[in-house]
């Protein structure tokens, strides 16, 4: 793993390292109380009864140096009944008296001088003793070796308690650090699910709350973007439908009157109401039905009913409809050599290239030519289709929401080239879901131009299979749709 990469993995990690790093703190402060504890009452409580009696029992050995007989016998006495052993050395290291085998090595020259200092030594049931002349000066010394009584319960609980008492402390700052802003978090979230859509989680510093933090506020930032293109929609939804309705109502009180010529006077405009309700409502369910392919329902809605389309037919056939829809409006179809086949749903991707070319015409002067251009793309191969117009453009704080929901650049422009704002959108879901993408530039002067992408089939076409021929005729005989 390079450098970079272990920086990465440790800053994705910062919670789990603070916990574990914490975890051996823990360890480290209750092996320190522990030791503490035996230091201070656990060794002097065992070890302090044992140091007068033996203690004084060294100080009569030495004194029976000169009855070797009765010193051989008390020595085995001890030995026997007391569990308790002796030896006795001079100064220099010299065996003078002991009856237990083996029999200790006698003392450095450094314990030496600790044992002038401390004048008797106890510790894990052996014991240092040392033993003066008349002058004060250490002449000889006495090893003793004693049985360990067992650990005190008081003592052991204390112990204990000590070690758990250190873990609690030492826990809490590390618990209350990771409580907290969870608490907070949890706090917010609560409030923002009774509807308080303003609020926002803290998500400053960095670590894995301040990574939470920060998916709250985008899942925030998405749920006020989806409650706002609700209202839009069923704003817009309620402005189109209104001006139908009416005419209908007329014309149905009217017929209900008897005036059913001027009834049918309205039937005309009727029917251009309905057909531009038609796209309206195809976008919305076309969108809908992307969002569930998307999302966890794809179940419930069908499969893209992918066949393979040949790139030159696909462009000729959207310039075909094109002429057929806007008479007399200029529209430069040109492709490169040996454009890609591509495998998608032919209706889907007609509706890319009608949208695209419709909102060409509407908002460029109709003495203005359209461009629709095709070529190949090798890294990765893709079909790359451009479609350029000379008209008004769009400015460039608005360039990055034409794809939203229900945005409209213009919202005061006419219902003859109005809609709802769902076209560019329908327009990217449908790429996303073939698997390639959608970009567009804009100028006010030099016009606009979107630029599509759709990956390649696998293989190259030979010839003009059956399925080519159907989905070609699927996207000629198609109606059109804005």
């Amino acid at each position: 793993m390079t450098r970079e990469g272990l920086r990465s993995w440790l800053r994705g990690r910062r919670l789990l390292l603070r916990v574990y790093l914490h975890g051996i703190l823990l360890l480290a402060l209750a092996a320190g109380a522990s030791a503490l504890v035996g230091s201070y009452l656990l060794e002097p409580a065992m070890e302090r009864p044992t140091r007068p009696s033996t203690t004084w029992i060294a100080w009569h050995m030495n004194d029976l140096l000169d009855e070797p007989a009765q010193l051989e016998r008390e020595l085995g006495d001890l030995h026997e009944r007391g569990h308790l052993d002796v030896w006795l050395f001079t100064r220099e290291g010299r065996l003078l008296a002991g009856h237990a085998a083996p029999v200790p090595a006698p003392l450095s020259a450094a314990e030496l001088v600790e044992l002038e200092q401390l004048n008797t030594r106890f510790r894990d049931g052996e014991g240092l003793v040392a033993l003066r002349g008349a002058d004060g000066s250490l002449q000889r010394y006495a090893r003793l070796r004693y049985p360990v009584p067992p650990l005190p319960w008081g003592t052991a609980a204390g112990q204990l308690l000590a070690a758990l008492a250190v873990i609690a402390l030492a826990s809490m700052p590390l618990a209350r650090s990771i409580s907290a802003p969870v608490e907070r978090l949890a706090a917010i979230t609560r409030a923002f699910g009774k509807g308080d859509l303003a609020l926002r989680a803290p998500a400053a510093g960095a670590g894995e709350i301040a990574d939470l933090g920060r998916a709250f506020n985008e899942m925030a930032e998405r749920i006020v973007a989806l409650r706002r293109s609700e209202k839009e929609l069923l704003a817009n939804v309620s402005h189109e439908l209104r001006t139908p309705l009416a005419r209908m109502r007329l014309a149905l009180e009217l017929a209900r009157e008897g005036n059913t010529a001027q009834a049918r006077s309205y039937l005309q405009d009727i029917e251009e109401d309905l057909a531009e309700l038609e796209p309206l409502l195809d976008d919305i369910m076309t969108a809908a039905r992307l969002d569930l392919q998307r999302g966890s329902g794809a179940d419930a809605a069908p499969p893209l009913r992918r066949q393979t389309l040949a790139g030159r037919e696909l462009l000729e056939a959207a310039s075909a409809r094109f002429g057929r829809r806007f008479p007399g409006r200029a529209l430069r179809c040109t492709t490169g050599p040996a454009l890609p086949s591509i495998e998608a749903d032919p209706g889907l991707l007609r509706r890319v290239l009608d949208n695209l070319l419709d909102n060409a015409a509407k908002f460029s002067e109709p003495d203005q030519p359209i461009e629709l251009t095709g070529r190949a793309s090798s890294d990765p191969p893709a079909l790359e289709i451009e479609v350029r117009d000379r008209g008004i453009g769009i400015s460039p704080d608005e360039l990055e929401r034409v794809f939203e929901p229900f945005f409209r650049s213009d919202r005061s422009r006419s219902r003859a080239t109005g809609g709802v704002g769902l076209g560019l959108t329908v327009v990217r879901r449908i790429l996303l879901a073939h698997g390639g993408s959608v970009q567009v530039e804009s100028d006010p002067v030099a016009g606009t131009c979107f630029r599509v992408s759709v990956p390649a089939s696998p293989a190259p076409v030979a010839g003009r299979s059956q399925l080519t021929r159907t989905a070609s005729a699927a996207l000629d005989l198609a109606p059109s749709r804005n």
